[in-house]
């Protein structure tokens, strides 16, 4: 994937104001990112790309959001392989009787 802040991937963002939308974009200029900037007064602000080049180490701890909120599975049973006898006692393999 190609890197925030460059042609093939501009830093997008939202604000409500015009002033706002000056401001920002002045900030991404000085820094030399490419950019793609809204004002839209009736949407909620979005600066959040801004934020994370401004500071990834805060981002880091957090889920992207694109992902799942990821768990560890803990498993009472061991997992049963497709080719392992089914569980439910029908003597055909796993992947052939409750896998489908």
């Amino acid at each position: 994937m190609a890197r925030l802040g460059t042609v093939k991937r501009p830093v997008r963002f939202r604000v409500q104001t015009e002033g706002r939308l000056a401001e920002i974009g002045r900030l991404c200029d000085d820094r030399g990112w490419i950019f793609v900037g809204g004002w839209e007064p009736d949407e909620p602000e979005d600066i959040s790309e801004v934020e994370y080049l401004l500071n990834p180490r805060a981002f880091v701890s957090q889920p992207r959001m694109n992902d799942s909120m990821s768990q560890t599975i803990v498993r009472e049973q061991p997992r049963v392989g497709r080719n392992d006898p089914c569980p439910c006692g029908s003597g055909q393999k796993f992947k052939r009787c409750c896998m489908t």
